[in-house]
């Protein structure tokens, strides 16, 4: 099977092939921060990261001196000796994500999940942070 790559540099990629030996050389596992979302609603906040590739003993989800911190290997695949990788584009090692947990927020009751390649962290609102409704009495 071939691979051919264009970058509009040269018919044999020469460059492209060079400038990725190169920066094999340099940074072998590249660190990443996975790209993320943070969402609120009335209940509490939801962030979700992208981690695809990911294995359940690599996943450390902990809240640490008030930071939700999100942290996870992703291993580089064993190719056969004889192989020769022609493009390597994801990130492989380290992905580290921290947060500042808010005020609002509470330890208790933190969940994770993983599904799809999606990681969820759900933190709850504290109780007495959540907005309320006070029943109004009409006097006759």
């Amino acid at each position: 099977m071939e691979v051919r790559l264009t970058n509009g540099l040269s018919p044999d990629n020469s460059l492209l092939r060079h400038w990725n030996v190169l920066w094999n050389e340099i940074e072998p596992a590249r660190n990443a921060a996975p790209a993320a979302e943070v969402v609120e609603d009335a209940d509490g906040y939801h962030f979700y990261f992208e981690m695809a590739g990911i294995t359940s003993e690599s996943v450390n989800v902990r809240v640490e001196d008030g930071n939700l911190i999100v942290a996870a290997e992703r291993k580089r695949p064993e190719w056969p000796k004889d192989a020769e990788v022609h493009l390597c584009e994801r990130a492989y090692g380290t992905m580290r994500r921290a947060f500042t947990m808010p005020d609002d927020a509470s330890h208790d009751g933190i969940k994770a999940a993983y599904k799809d390649g999606m990681l969820e962290v759900t933190v709850p609102k504290r109780p007495e942070s959540k907005p309320f409704k006070i029943k109004v009495e009409f006097e006759n």
